[in-house]
């Protein structure tokens, strides 16, 4: 609490690497809403395949619709 006080919130969080978990889950959310929660795929290999592609297609997406379109603010990719 002590160290807390002494940085100031925003110093404190960086610091220690808090509030990026919502990164991560706002990816995997627009993932899952873009090609659905499940895989098709029965063995476990397939299905890591298939989850690293459905990464990789919505990484790709990102990639051509801001060539054209132009980045979208706040979006890193």
């Amino acid at each position: 609490m002590r160290e807390f006080k002494e940085l100031g919130y925003d110093r404190w969080r960086e610091e220690r690497g808090y509030g990026v978990r919502w990164l991560v889950e706002s990816l995997f959310s627009a993932v899952k809403r873009t090609f659905g929660e499940s895989v098709g795929a029965t063995s476990f290999l397939g299905q890591v395949v298939e989850a690293k592609l459905k990464f990789w297609a919505y990484a790709w997406m990102m990639y051509m619709a801001n060539s054209v379109v132009g980045r979208a603010p706040g979006v890193r990719m």
